[in-house]
């Protein structure tokens, strides 16, 4: 896959959440992510949630797909409630189970 993204906006998330959108295929290529649709304004969009062992938390990717690339809008800690259906889901619906 091919990530893009504005820059600007990449630096603005660096700078708010510690997290950079060059680290982002540790939750889009993770075989435990879970991706669920967060479309707006009539724009698919798509969340990416996984575990990351390399900072041991749960992080949020918001993205689009165009083509055959992704372009990363968002990349974050999940939030308290993002973090518990993502526990569930790797409980009840993972599909290795």
């Amino acid at each position: 896959m091919i990530y893009e993204w504005d820059e600007a906006k990449r630096l603005a998330n660096l700078k708010k959440h510690g997290i950079d959108f060059l680290d982002a295929d540790l939750v889009m290529e993770s075989e435990f992510v879970w991706i669920v649709d967060s479309s707006r304004n009539s724009e698919p969009r798509y969340q990416a949630l996984a575990y990351v062992f390399d900072v041991l938390m749960v992080l949020s990717v918001a993205f689009v797909e165009r083509d055959t690339q992704c372009r990363i809008i968002s990349f974050r800690p999940a939030h308290a409630e993002e973090r518990s259906a993502y526990y569930d889901w790797l409980e009840n619906d993972y599909p290795d189970q």
